[in-house]
């Protein structure tokens, strides 16, 4: 049962990575609908036939899915190694917590920081100006992967202080 539920987790992760990466383009679309319409379409080949909202949405999850892969795979690992169901749950949970807080965090700040050079773009229509948009959100979303990086970072050195304070109990006990 212990593995099942880590493969559950590992498994969960891509999902929950896919899902993070549509609400964010999703809400990168309402800043700069052009760089989907113009590019991101394009370059998936999306029909126009759909909601350009919705088409952000797919090419947001197709683009993050894969940032799952790993995450769920080292924070799995990590939780193995607590003996108890119940806790290796909560453990996943409160890891997979932190690396969502951190993404939030960091693609948060990229957006303020740059929201501004994305509605003061003053060459909108043109080849130039679709470049300096692909630019700025590429920008954006690799601080959105850099906080995912740095949470993931974060949920490891939780899960080992977690477990080298078990195991300093366990020695503290026996002598």
């Amino acid at each position: 049962m212990h593995i099942a539920l880590i493969l559950f987790f590992i498994v969960l992760a891509p999902v929950l990575s896919g899902a993070y990466g549509a609400i964010y383009d999703m809400i990168i679309f309402t800043f700069a609908p052009e760089f989907f319409t113009d590019y991101r379409f394009a370059q998936f080949e999306l029909s126009g036939k759909m909601t350009p909202i919705i088409g952000a949405g797919i090419i947001g999850f197709a683009n993050s899915w894969k940032v799952g892969i790993p995450v769920g795979i080292i924070l799995g690992g990590l939780c193995y190694m607590h003996k108890n169901i119940q806790k290796t749950f909560r453990y996943m949970i409160i890891s997979y917590g932190i690396v969502i807080l951190a993404a939030i965090t960091a693609s948060t700040f990229a957006l303020l920081l740059m929201r501004n050079q994305l509605s003061e773009n003053v060459y909108l229509g043109t080849d130039q100006g679709l470049q300096k948009t692909v630019e700025i959100i590429i920008n954006m979303n690799n601080f959105a992967y850099a906080g995912a990086l740095i949470g993931t970072a974060c949920a490891c050195a939780w899960q080992v202080y977690i477990i080298l304070k078990k195991t300093e109990k366990k020695i503290n006990l026996k002598a």
